[in-house]
């Protein structure tokens, strides 16, 4: 793959898949190509957030997660992918098309829950899983030295792909669990064979810069959630006032997320999937609570006592700082315990007001949600830094002590 989308050139007719340099000094940045996979995920995103708004009792949240899981896991396969093996030929591009018109109609099958519409989305999502495995036959073949490593994917990838296509024959029960058993099979795969899979290199930079994206995606979501909803209600007072909370909020979601790249760097080995898989609950998160402050602008004159719109708007935000938490849990960079707290109490705070905020006016809801992410930005300020703190006393800890003094316990002399 190019450099980066600064980069135009021409595809070449044929490049083989090769595995990047594990030493490479620049670290590469996304790809037009890979913007442009994106995009269709916009419109998936979009699909999901729209479902909820539209039901948002325990069904609604249960279809709703159980329709995203596979939305984003078909995102991190193509990613994964891409961030391993380096090429950008014409049947590289011609199979990650393929693979954005199976997405295309997962969207579209998204909120159609009938026979018909689940079986199409099943398929959808197995033709996404299929183009992927092809993709990786061909890195099979021209990468001998990734063999083992890829039939690891081939094998768990292809069980999970065999139970999509199969869960589309069935109906009831036996759908759902063939749907759970694909799911589990795609993500414990990369975790069983994670000894053998850990031998290709993986570019942290390129990961970070493309989860990045795919969460502006999903805030992306609530920002347009702000603009309808506030442009749908004649700029009521109310209306407006929980309009602002809510892009106060999302401004501080926003930056509260990239200002963590700042203060976490994952361990490696096995807590490196708690960063990966931990975006799929964040990622679901920003997309609840964008809902939730659209059912919140629409009904910013009531009470509110719809436990589902309190659940997204509320909730959403707790199980951001939730994700957050985790983080910070793998991270090599530890923060002081009481940030920790601080964190679980913003957490807490914001299930109280998500169960037991029936009561309160809408307006005083969102404000109060408002305060408790801002609150949360502010924590995460603060361990961003004391990471930039503790970094520079490791810099500046070796320094030479002054000539004649002797050396500190355990230094070496």
């Amino acid at each position: 793959m190019s450099d980066g989308p600064a980069e135009i050139a021409a595809a070449p007719l044929r490049h083989p898949p090769r595995l990047r340099p594990a030493d490479a000094e620049a670290h590469r940045h996304a790809t037009w190509m890979e913007l442009f996979f994106d995009l269709v995920f916009v419109a998936a995103v979009a699909r999901l957030a729209t479902m909820l708004i539209e039901r948002h009792d325990a069904i609604g949240f249960a279809r709703f997660i159980g329709l995203f899981v596979p939305v984003a896991w078909a995102w991190m396969g193509y990613t994964y992918y891409a961030n391993r093996f380096d090429t950008d030929d014409v049947p590289y591009r011609a199979m990650v098309s393929a693979g954005m018109a199976a997405v295309a109609a997962m969207a579209v099958a998204i909120g159609d829950f009938t026979d018909e519409g689940l079986m199409r989305f099943a398929l959808a999502y197995a033709a996404v899983r299929v183009v992927l495995l092809l993709m990786y036959l061909r890195a099979r073949r021209h990468v001998p030295e990734m063999r083992s490593a890829i039939d690891f994917y081939l094998v768990g990838f292809g069980l999970g792909a065999l139970c999509w296509i199969a869960s589309a024959f069935v109906t009831g029960p036996a759908r759902e669990l063939l749907w759970f058993a694909g799911l589990a099979l795609e993500f414990g795969t990369p975790i069983v064979g994670w000894r053998v899979i850990a031998t290709a290199p993986i570019d942290r930079h390129h990961l970070e810069e493309r989860f990045g994206l795919f969460t502006i995606i999903v805030l992306g979501e609530a920002v347009i959630a702000v603009v309808i909803g506030t442009d749908v209600s004649d700029w009521e007072a109310q209306s407006v006032l929980v309009g602002v909370a809510g892009f106060a909020a999302v401004v501080a979601l926003w930056w509260t997320y990239f200002d963590l790249n700042g203060a976490v760097r994952p361990k490696r080995g096995w807590w490196a999937f708690v960063f990966a898989y931990g975006h799929v609950p964040l990622w679901i998160a920003l997309t609840a609570f964008g809902a939730g402050v659209k059912l919140a602008i629409k009904h910013a004159e009531e009470i509110a006592h719809d436990p589902g719109s309190r659940w997204a708007l509320a909730g959403g935000a707790a199980l951001f700082f939730v994700a957050l938490t985790f983080f910070h849990l793998a991270s090599s960079r530890r923060e002081p315990p009481l940030m920790s707290v601080l964190r679980v109490g913003v957490v807490a705070a914001l299930v109280g007001l998500a169960a037991g905020g029936g009561h309160l006016p809408q307006t005083t809801l969102s404000v109060l949600v408002t305060v408790g992410i801002l609150v949360g930005l502010m924590i995460e300020a603060l361990s961003v830094r004391d990471a930039e703190r503790g970094a520079l006393m490791r810099m500046v800890q070796p320094a030479a002590r002054p000539a004649g003094l002797p050396p500190r316990r355990g230094e070496a002399v």
